[in-house]
């Protein structure tokens, strides 16, 4: 997951120096704690993570699927519990 996050915010920060991100807004990536037993973003949540300035007007979350096909991305829309 370390490794994940780590290369999203490298490809994040060349598109910034490239000024490909201009006026998108901030992006802030975040570790969670606890992901796999649960309770860990909701925690994040309660401690006030998502209250720094800026505020979060979107959150977007990864994580593996076995059950995939290798090289495919599942998605899909609304709240997750976490």
């Amino acid at each position: 997951h370390t490794s994940m996050l780590l290369g999203a915010a490298k490809l994040l920060s060349g598109l910034e120096k490239e000024g490909k991100l201009d006026g998108l807004g901030t992006v802030r990536l975040v570790f969670q704690p606890a992901e796999e037993g649960g309770a860990g973003a909701k925690r994040m949540v309660e401690e006030g993570a998502l209250k720094q300035a800026p505020p979060v007007d979107r959150m977007f979350g990864m994580h593996l699927w076995p059950t995939l096909p290798s090289g495919s991305i599942g998605g899909g829309g609304g709240g997750r519990e976490c």
